[in-house]
């Protein structure tokens, strides 16, 4: 193994539900309601939601309004998920390439990681690509940039899209963290994964 590919939120720090209290909050202040439940929308780009939830002549307010409220909401509520910390440095002491592939804009991910104090080798954000997960492109870019082949990496997520954006970059294997979102098992219909409880679980085989 060369590389792993990790999600942030709600993989390597406590905030997918941050992101929906934001949207709520966000939506709240500009008189609107979320017609359905925001959760199954985690794990997709700020922009890619906002036009989902008010149209695409209000989603750059509504996805803005929601960026500085998650900002403000992570400085007291980030915390990394158990042995998050523990498995990354394990990995880099194995010399093993760290990258975070992210839905979240990069002023968010960049102060999410340096709350929880993580730093991976390499940050892929909402910011860097054209098409969010669960398009592979954030992924591929990710492997472009450590410079290792799909076949030698894994990759580890909380929600079907990091899942379905794995398997179609074709990484050797992918996690299906059971955290704080609940999961579309309609979506991972068909795709090869393996489910864990914790980060803890993959302590024992970060070395191989």
């Amino acid at each position: 193994m060369e590389g792993v590919i990790f999600d942030l939120d709600g993989t390597l720090a406590n905030t997918a539900l941050l992101h929906k209290k934001a949207w709520e909050i966000a939506l709240n202040r500009i008189g609107e309601k979320p017609i359905f439940d925001i959760t199954i929308l985690l794990g997709r780009k700020t922009i890619d939601i906002a036009k989902i939830l008010i149209g695409e002549d209000r989603a750059d307010t509504l996805a803005s309004l929601k960026t500085e409220i998650y900002n403000s909401l992570i400085k007291e509520e980030a915390k990394p998920t158990e042995c998050a910390k523990e498995l990354v440095n394990k990995l880099k002491d194995n010399g093993i390439k760290v990258a975070v592939v992210t839905s979240s804009k990069r002023i968010s991910a960049e102060e999410v990681l340096r709350i929880i104090e993580i730093s991976p080798h390499t940050l892929v954000t909402n910011d860097d690509v054209n098409m969010g997960k669960p398009h592979p492109e954030p992924v591929l870019k990710a492997l472009n940039i450590m410079k290792v082949k799909p076949s030698n990496v894994i990759g580890i997520g909380d929600t079907a899209y990091d899942i379905i954006a794995y398997n179609s970059a074709g990484l050797n294997k992918s996690f299906l963290l059971r955290g704080e979102v609940p999961l579309n098992k309609e979506l991972l219909f068909s795709l090869t994964y393996q489910e864990i409880n914790s980060l803890c679980d993959l302590m024992t085989t970060s070395r191989t």
